[in-house]
């Protein structure tokens, strides 16, 4: 039983405060380190700290809280609209005038930086040219040599664009961060474009053997977005009993019921079925079964 304030004695009130560190697995800081000798031999604070570590184990097994999809696909549904908002608002329409001269707007402005004469133009590049051969002439009197050969340096080639299932898998090859798997994985979407496009796969496999359940999180959620393509759905089924990270299977589970892919029912009833998989999982088992039988 917890102790009460009305009950502490004032060894107990001096601990008291320290219990939920201790619980945490923390050592008394040295201020309270005199206290260390009570804790064994009252069985008041005994029983709370015992209280506490079954609190703490608890709240440990909880999952994460996970957004449902549906509110992902509304603010991005939202932020494409305003994002269409901004496009129609045109600022040609503003002719606010100033000292008799109308204001231009930020592309004129821009613009007009790099309106000049041609004249000018020019005399500056003859100019740095100059600037350049003189500061060449200088170094090689000062060195007391003779000008040097000079080897034309071709630039260097612009390297290839590389297709997002290249990139993809290049990033699972070698040691990309997470960080940057996660980033290729969440702008997959946009950029898939073609029917059958192999990233799709790519991210399949992603959300299959990804080492970091947020990377394999963020792949489900990039999937569903692409659910138009054939290959999704069965590969949700599929990756289901592969995944062992609750966020990504209550994530899956919702991503199945929002497909309302009926092949997922074996599986679901399944998981509802096993002792190992947490509650609240269950319970998303089962509530799945609920909408999709």
């Amino acid at each position: 039983m917890a102790i009460t304030p009305s009950h502490l004695d004032p060894a107990c009130a001096e601990l008291q405060p320290w219990l939920p560190e201790l619980a945490d697995g923390q050592p008394l800081p040295p201020e309270a380190a005199h206290l260390a000798a009570h804790l064994p031999t009252c069985p008041a604070c005994q029983a709370e700290l015992a209280e506490l570590r079954v609190l703490f184990q608890d709240l440990d097994a909880l999952p994460a809280e996970v957004p449902p999809l549906a509110l992902r696909d509304n603010f991005l549904a939202m932020l494409d609209e305003e994002k269409a908002k901004l496009a129609t608002a045109s600022p040609a329409g503003l002719t606010a005038q100033r000292g008799g001269r109308e204001l231009m707007s930020n592309e004129q402005v821009a613009s007009s930086k790099y309106q000049q004469p041609a004249t000018i133009q020019w005399l500056r590049i003859a100019a740095s040219v100059a600037l350049v051969a003189i500061g060449a002439v200088l170094g090689v009197l000062l060195r007391g040599g003779q000008p040097a050969t000079q080897v034309a340096v071709a630039p260097a080639a612009a390297p290839p664009t590389l297709s997002l299932s290249t990139q993809l898998a290049a990033a699972r090859q070698q040691p990309a961060s997470a960080s940057q798997r996660l980033q290729l994985v969440s702008e997959a979407p946009a950029l898939v474009t073609e029917t059958n496009d192999p990233a799709v796969l790519t991210l399949i496999h992603t959300l299959d053997t990804d080492p970091n359940p947020n990377v394999r999180l963020a792949a489900c959620e990039a999937l569903v977005r692409l659910r138009s393509d054939p290959r999704v759905g069965p590969a949700l089924v599929e990756a289901l009993p592969l995944q062992t990270d609750p966020n990504v299977q209550i994530t899956l589970i919702e991503a199945l019921v929002t497909l309302h892919e009926k092949r997922a029912v074996p599986e679901l009833q399944q998981m509802a079925k096993q002792p190992e998989v947490l509650p609240a999982v269950r319970q998303q088992a089962e509530s799945g079964l609920g909408q999709l039988i």
